[in-house]
């Protein structure tokens, strides 16, 4: 009786399992009900600020920059000076250009849509006169005893509206002039730029964008259309345009080395406290750079070129005051060779 019993209770066990496991398999797959789909609410993403195989974009940079012997000629006295008899033939110095220039641009926000970015910069100009008559002039004395330097805050902002649209802005302000020290400073040296522009990036080897900047890199201010253009066409070759203010044709070695052919224009206007006048300066360098990384994030960059003297004359004014408007002192500059050396810690 008893093993009837258990077989009995065996059997209808058995029956009764596939029973349970159906009704289990059954509750499984109507749970799936609860999780939805999972493109209901797809994720919207935004374009990057760079293309492949682009030049590093460095976040500090100690560098040095000389210019070679070249010919200054500058009247010895102020060209429209009220009540002066007309100047005498400009006298010629030999000089020599050379200076330190410390840059830092660090982003303080970083997000995918949306990148601000700010900068610092000091830039020395210190002249030489092999001349021993410089005091003949009281600008080409100015030049010797105090230089030339700028100091400069900047902010650049990109921001991408989705995978093919997006805005750069960039700000600057700019302490320009002969002040050995921040006693020395006023609103006169004091200059303000802005470029914005509108662009496209079209996938990771080409973005472009037109817009418009307000820039003294000419010396003068003058306002300019602007035509920003970068472009990959293989793991080794490329272009990097900011037209009219630069341009370069790129030559990647690998990842860790390129070679850059181009120009860039520089320039600002500089307040001259002992002559109480504007220097408008601008220089075209049609230059190459060398740039190999060192260590890790660490690079060299290495540049020669010629500098080409755009404007060097000096004025009452600090922008342009019409088509009729004179310089007080006008000079005449070689166009040596030059070359800079930097170290530059880059971003990753």
């Amino acid at each position: 009786m008893p093993n009837r019993l258990y077989s009995t209770l065996t059997i209808l066990i058995l029956l009764a399992c596939p029973h349970v496991l159906r009704a289990q398999d059954s509750t499984a797959v109507d749970n799936f009900d609860e999780y939805g789909d999972v493109d209901s609410k797809p994720v919207k993403t935004f374009c990057t600020q760079k293309v492949l195989y682009l030049t590093p974009t460095k976040l500090i940079s100690v560098g040095y920059e000389g210019q070679f012997l070249y010919t200054l000629s500058t009247p010895t006295v102020l060209t429209n000076t009220p009540g002066m008899p007309p100047p005498p033939s400009p006298t010629d110095f030999a000089a020599m250009t050379r200076g330190v220039r410390l840059a830092v641009n660090t982003p303080v926000i970083s997000r995918s849509n949306f990148i601000l970015n700010l900068g610092l910069t000091y830039w020395n100009s210190g002249y030489g006169m092999a001349d021993v008559t410089t005091r003949e002039s009281s600008f080409a004395q100015t030049l010797e005893q105090n230089g030339l330097r700028t100091t400069g805050v900047n902010a650049t902002v990109f921001k991408p509206f989705d995978n093919k649209h997006f805005l750069i802005a960039q700000v600057n302000a700019d302490l320009n002039g002969d002040y050995r020290n921040f006693d020395q400073i006023s609103g006169r040296n004091m200059t303000y730029s802005a470029t914005a522009i509108y662009g496209w990036k079209k996938n990771d080897n080409l973005m472009w964008g037109v817009g418009a900047s307000r820039t003294y890199r000419a010396g003068a201010l003058i306002y300019v259309p602007v035509l920003f253009y970068n472009r990959t066409f293989n793991q080794k070759w490329g272009l990097e345009l900011l037209l009219p203010a630069r341009a370069s044709l790129r030559r990647n070695f690998g990842t860790n080395s390129l070679l850059l052919i181009g120009y860039e224009l520089e320039g600002n206007a500089y307040y001259l406290s002992q002559n109480d006048v504007y220097l408008r300066r601008g220089e075209l360098k049609p230059r190459i750079t060398y740039e190999r990384q060192i260590k890790d994030f660490v690079w060299l960059s290495v540049q020669a070129g010629l500098r080409y003297n755009w404007r060097f004359d000096a004025y009452r004014a600090q922008n342009p005051q019409g088509r009729d408007e004179q310089p007080v002192i006008e000079n005449r500059l070689g166009n040596p060779f030059y070359f800079n050396v930097s170290i530059n810690l880059v971003s990753p």
